[in-house]
């Protein structure tokens, strides 16, 4: 979001809210560009439901694929990890969803926050984060893992998983909600989302079908394994150009949730973990998910994002270098 585009969605209470600048807590060059910075979220105000974001990512060629805080959903965090219902806390930002009520401004925004790396080394990191509610206590830890590797020059692939438990002092089990599960047809968003940047002529299809409306609910499970999305990206934070995005479950947790997918309202595609039902976390059985990016330049066709999204197609790895302590300089 820019400065001159004021949000248009606030809360009574924080009509003019602050945005502050966020800590970098990766990035990730590959060659001459700065392919992904990672940070941790805390110069969203209250209301976005402050977690640690992915934003920008660009491709190897420099165009930007991600979007961050815009106009119509300041809650949307690049690529991010938030769930609208936890535990009747809203860690996804935003209005929450109530079944009787609808969409409702409430002060129940909790936020994820960064606690410690657990593994940095070239090529791949590790940390925990702790999901709090409003008043700071502790509902979930988490320990979330990216891997990077550069396939050509024109393609690079993120694998990103992540595990929800519970925290040692609690032994009650942590129900993960969504409109979708409080009565909302086909609005079960939350788990893993990515905001895309602005862009026009997209191409969104899964191997079974094509278009928003075809492919928003289908699930990998079902045949859906992939998931893309083609497009022309606007000239914004950096040149425009085609570019393409595409995910695939990376084990058969994660194939069970359905595709979230929006291109008429906004740019965005995610996985739903709690589509139509509530999922839950347990002493015994933690939540988790994996899934398999790739960045390219250019729009690949489906023969393409098959061939890179077949676990033994991956290229060697190639590293790029890494920095976790280097300040955003803009």
């Amino acid at each position: 979001m820019t400065a001159t585009t004021p949000p248009l969605k606030t809360p009574p209470w924080d009509p003019a809210p602050h945005r502050g600048r966020h800590q970098v807590l990766l990035i990730v060059q590959a060659g001459r560009t700065e392919v992904l910075r990672y940070v941790d979220g805390t110069g969203s105000p209250a209301f976005d439901s402050p977690r640690p974001h992915l934003h920008p990512v660009r491709t190897r060629g420099g165009v930007v694929v991600t979007d961050a805080a815009p106009a119509d959903h300041t809650w949307h965090h690049g690529v991010s990890i938030g769930v609208q219902d936890v535990e009747g806390n809203n860690l996804w930002g935003g209005r929450t969803y109530l079944p009787q009520e609808g969409y409702t401004w409430r002060h129940d925004h909790g936020t994820v926050q960064h606690d410690e790396w657990l593994r940095r080394v070239p090529g791949t990191v590790s940390h925990r984060l702790v999901w709090s509610d409003a008043q700071g206590t502790a509902l979930l830890e988490e320990v979330r893992d990216l891997t990077w590797t550069m396939l050509d020059d024109s393609t690079w692939q993120l694998d990103l998983s992540f595990e929800l438990t519970l925290p040692a002092d609690r032994t009650e089990p942590v129900t993960l909600g969504s409109p979708g599960s409080h009565g909302r047809a086909l609005g079960g968003y939350g788990g893993m989302f990515w905001r895309v940047a602005a862009c026009h002529d997209v191409d969104l299809r899964t191997p079974l079908a094509r278009g928003e409306e075809a492919v928003h609910g289908s699930r990998p499970a079902d045949g859906a394994t992939w998931l893309a999305w083609s497009a022309t990206a606007d000239e914004q934070d950096g040149p425009g150009g085609d570019f393409t995005v595409a995910v695939a479950p990376a084990d058969e947790a994660t194939a069970g949730d359905p595709w979230f997918t929006r291109v008429d309202s906004y740019p965005g595609i995610g996985s739903a973990l709690a589509w139509s039902s509530p999922a839950r976390v347990t002493t015994d059985a933690p939540l988790r998910r994996s899934f398999t990016w790739v960045v390219a330049d250019g729009r690949l066709d489906d023969d393409a994002v098959t061939r890179l999204l077949t676990p033994s197609s991956a290229a060697p790895a190639d590293p790029a270098p890494t920095s976790a302590d280097r300040k955003d300089p803009s």
